[in-house]
């Protein structure tokens, strides 16, 4: 176990997380890791799961991922003098082989390695870190991270939906996604999502908080001071600022449009940004979990079914059916 104090923010892609992520990129009282960690989908588990991969084959794997997430860093490693090989060889070299299967000491390793190389002269200051889709396994961080502080942003899953889907065609496409695919992995994700914050809220109040997305864009600094309290860090100005290395963040939605502040321009869009169709879906699958946090329905559950049992037929046939039919006598 570590008592080393870490924040970990998370929630479902597009449900706001990285400008939450930015607000704490200007704090005095935290080291904020400028980036989406990555080893979290991009190493564990189907890296790490996988017993006939070598330790060297995760080693190289862990610096593949760190080294790639580090790409959007470029200009600012040039113009610090940042040594990216030195940091991913202290990060890599902390982890002894019993341990790159573990995700609490390749996290703590990496919290060291930021601190020892980003120049954080308190050794002990709180690391800020980012990963979407993480709730659920809150527990397996809290277990060997004690004081562990976990904030998960949740977002109304039409408005989360509509967003994914304006970067289908320019974005997601290049790893084979479509709408549809899109849409299966926001119904899976995001449901597991949305309950594992309303478990881990009640039964570890002091160590997780969720918070949405609508109240962050509708009452920042009330939401803000909120998160401050929780963390025991103290409310800044800067919280109300997102920034990039010190520089303005201006969002990193699929729009193009560019962010001024925290935007609320996309608040309750969804009505204008997907079909009826797709929203009927959602509310048919997610129904339960939305009205926890307080989302309300548009359409009756009778005609959401007819909609979900239309996409059922094609979700069915892309990821489950087996044609135990085929080449038999």
């Amino acid at each position: 176990m570590s008592s080393h104090p870490i924040i970990f923010l998370t929630g479902h892609r597009k449900s706001g997380t990285s400008v939450f992520h930015r607000l704490f990129d200007g704090h005095s009282q935290v080291c904020c890791y400028p980036v989406d960690i990555s080893i979290f989908y991009a190493y564990f588990p189907c890296f790490t799961n996988d017993m006939s991969v070598s330790s060297q084959d995760l080693r190289n794997r862990l610096e593949l991922v760190v080294r790639k997430s580090m790409k959007k860093l470029e200009w600012w490693l040039v113009q610090q003098n940042f040594s990216l090989d030195g940091f991913v060889k202290n990060f890599v070299g902390r982890i002894q082989d019993e341990q790159l299967r573990n995700r609490a000491l390749v996290l703590d390793a990496l919290r060291q390695s930021w601190l020892k190389t980003a120049g954080c002269s308190d050794l002990n200051i709180p690391v800020v870190f980012k990963e979407t889709s993480q709730a659920g396994f809150f527990e397996q961080l809290r277990s060997d991270f004690p004081s562990l502080r976990m904030v998960s942003i949740i977002r109304d899953p039409r408005d989360n939906y509509a967003a994914l889907k304006a970067g289908v065609k320019k974005y997601y496409s290049r790893f084979g996604e479509s709408d549809n695919m899109t849409l299966a992995s926001l119904l899976n994700r995001v449901r597991f999502d949305l309950k594992a914050a309303e478990v881990n809220q009640r039964l570890y109040p002091k160590n997780f908080l969720a918070i949405k997305f609508e109240d962050l864009v509708e009452s920042p600094q009330n939401t803000m001071e909120n998160v401050s309290r929780f963390l025991g860090i103290s409310f800044e100005d800067a919280m109300l600022r997102p920034t990039f290395l010190g520089e303005i963040y201006k969002g990193n939605n699929h729009d193009g449009v560019p962010m001024s502040g925290i935007s609320k321009q996309n608040l309750g869009r969804w009505e204008q940004r997907i079909s009826e169709e797709e929203a009927m879906i959602i509310e048919y699958w997610l129904k339960d979990v939305m009205e926890i946090w307080g989302y309300r329905m548009r359409f009756p559950v009778e005609s959401s079914q007819m909609a979900f049992s239309n996409f059922y037929s094609w979700y069915n046939c892309k990821y489950f059916y087996h044609d135990t039919f085929q080449n038999q006598n």
